[in-house]
C-alpha cells in the first residue's frame, strides 16, 4: 500500500459532509409517507419522503468508502495489530458513551411521542420509558450501529494484512492490484453489478431472516442489515487507496454522463423506496445499488476537484462532524416529539429541526474541544498532555482517521 506525503484535504471534507447529511435526512424521515421511523410527525411530507429516500441511496456508501480509504492510509504507515488497537478506543469508546448517555433520552423520546399522539396515555407512556430507559437491549445502539459495523470491518482488514505479512504474501497482493489495474475497463460495469446484486441480496436475506420467528433469526436480520450490507463499499475504499491507478476508473473524472446517471439512480431509487411487492422491492434495491456506488464516485471526484486545499472555516465544521453526528440524533427526536404539541408544516419544521440540531450540536462540540475527558468520551481522541484543544490552521486527527 503506497503513502502519499501530502495531506489529501477533500477526504476529510467530504467525510464531514457525510456525517452531517445524517441531519437532513433523520430530519426528514420524521415526516415519511412510505417508511416508518422511531419518531414520526402526524403531517407527512412527500417532498420530505423523497429527499430522505434521494440521501440515502449514498450517504452511508460513500461514508463507509471514505472510512475504508482512511484504514488504507493509515494501514500504510501502522502495523496492522497497533493500528487495530487504535481503533478500538478510537471508536469504541465513543460508542459505549452513546450508549449510556445518548440512548436512554432517544428512548425516553420515543415513548412521550405515543403520549403525545395518543396511541398511549400519559401514564402508561412513562411506565414504558421508565422501563425503557432502565433495561440496555439491542435497540439501544440506533444510530450507533455504524461503530461496531466499522469496528468488524477494521478487524477484518487488519487481521487479513498481518496474515499477508506473516506469510511473505505481500507480493501476491501487490500482483492482485496489478491485475485490477490492466483491467480497469471492465472494472466500473463489474463494480456496478456486484453492488446491484449485493444490495438485492441483502435485501431478500433480511426479509427472509425477520420473517422467521426466533430472536436468532432477528439477531441474523439485523446483523445482514445493516452491519454485514456496506462491507464492499469499505473494502472498495480501501482498493482505492491501495491502487491509486483504479481512480480514474471508479472515482468522477469530469463530464456530465456520470452525475447525470448517478442523479437519475438515485432519484429512481428514492421513488421505489418503501413501496410493497417483491418486484418493486428488487428494483429498488438495484436502483439503490447503482446509486450508491455512481453517486459516490462523484461526491469522491467533486471532493478531489473542489475542496483539496486547506480552509480554516471547513477545518472546524470537520474537527466536528463527529460529535455532530453522535449528538444530532436525540436532538432531532426531541425536537420532532415537541413539534407534535403544535404541528406547522412539515417543510417548515424540517427546517426548523435541521437548523436547530446543526447549532446546538456544533455548539456542543465547541464546549467539548475545552475539556480533554470530553474529546475522549465523545471523540475518543487520547488522553495525553499535548493533545490540542481549540482549532487551529492544523486540526487534531479526527476520530475516524
Amino acid at each position: 500500500m503506497s503513502g502519499m506525503a501530502e495531506r489529501e484535504h477533500h477526504w476529510d471534507s467530504l467525510r464531514a459532509l457525510l456525517m452531517l447529511l445524517g441531519i437532513p435526512y433523520h430530519a426528514a424521515m420524521a415526516y415519511n409517507t412510505r417508511v416508518l421511523w422511531d419518531v414520526q410527525s402526524l403531517d407527512k411530507s412527500e417532498t420530505l419522503t423523497f429527499l430522505s429516500g434521494f440521501l440515502v441511496t449514498f450517504r452511508m456508501p460513500a461514508f463507509f468508502m471514505v472510512a475504508g480509504y482512511f484504514a488504507a492510509m493509515l494501514l500504510a504507515r501502522r502495523p496492522p495489530l497497533q493500528w487495530l488497537r487504535g481503533r478500538f478506543v478510537r471508536l469504541g469508546v465513543p460508542f459505549l458513551t452513546g450508549l449510556v448517555l445518548l440512548a436512554p433520552p432517544q428512548l425516553f423520546f420515543v415513548d412521550l411521542k405515543d403520549a403525545l399522539n395518543g396511541a398511549l396515555s400519559m401514564p402508561q407512556a412513562m411506565h414504558r420509558a421508565a422501563y425503557d430507559v432502565t433495561h440496555p437491549g439491542f435497540g439501544w445502539i440506533m444510530h450507533l450501529w455504524f461503530l461496531p459495523a466499522l469496528l468488524a470491518y477494521s478487524t477484518l482488514v487488519a487481521l487479513a494484512l498481518a496474515l499477508v505479512q506473516a506469510t511473505g504474501s505481500s507480493r501476491h497482493l501487490r500482483q492482485a492490484g496489478d491485475a485490477l489495474a490492466q483491467r480497469r475497463m471492465l472494472l466500473l460495469p463489474a463494480v456496478l453489478a456486484f453492488a446491484m446484486t449485493w444490495e438485492i441480496a441483502i435485501a431478500l436475506s433480511h426479509s427472509y431472516f425477520l420473517a422467521k420467528p426466533s430472536g436468532l433469526a432477528f439477531l441474523l436480520a439485523h446483523g445482514v442489515d445493516p452491519y454485514l450490507r456496506y462491507l464492499p463499499f469499505f473494502l472498495l475504499g480501501v482498493a482505492l487507496r491501495a491502487v491509486p491507478e483504479l481512480r480514474p476508473t471508479l472515482v468522477w473524472q469530469g463530464g456530465w454522463i456520470l452525475p447525470l446517471t448517478a442523479t437519475a439512480a438515485a432519484i429512481a431509487a428514492s421513488l421505489l423506496r418503501g413501496r410493497t411487492g417483491l418486484v418493486l422491492e428488487i428494483l429498488y434495491n438495484a436502483a439503490d445499488g447503482l446509486a450508491a456506488i455512481l453517486m459516490s464516485a462523484v461526491l469522491i471526484g467533486c471532493a478531489s476537484r473542489f475542496w483539496n486545499r486547506p480552509n480554516r472555516s471547513v477545518d472546524r465544521i470537520v474537527d466536528a462532524s463527529f460529535t455532530i453526528y453522535l449528538l444530532h440524533h436525540p436532538l432531532i427526536y426531541a425536537l420532532v416529539t415537541l413539534f407534535l404539541l403544535a404541528p406547522w408544516p412539515p417543510v417548515l419544521e424540517f427546517a426548523i429541526v435541521c437548523l436547530l440540531t446543526l447549532s446546538l450540536s456544533y455548539g456542543a462540540h465547541r464546549i467539548l474541544r475545552k475539556s480533554r475527558l470530553a474529546l475522549f468520551l465523545f471523540n475518543g481522541l487520547p488522553l495525553r498532555p499535548g493533545t490540542t484543544t481549540t482549532a487551529s490552521a492544523t486540526p487534531v486527527e479526527g476520530t475516524l482517521r
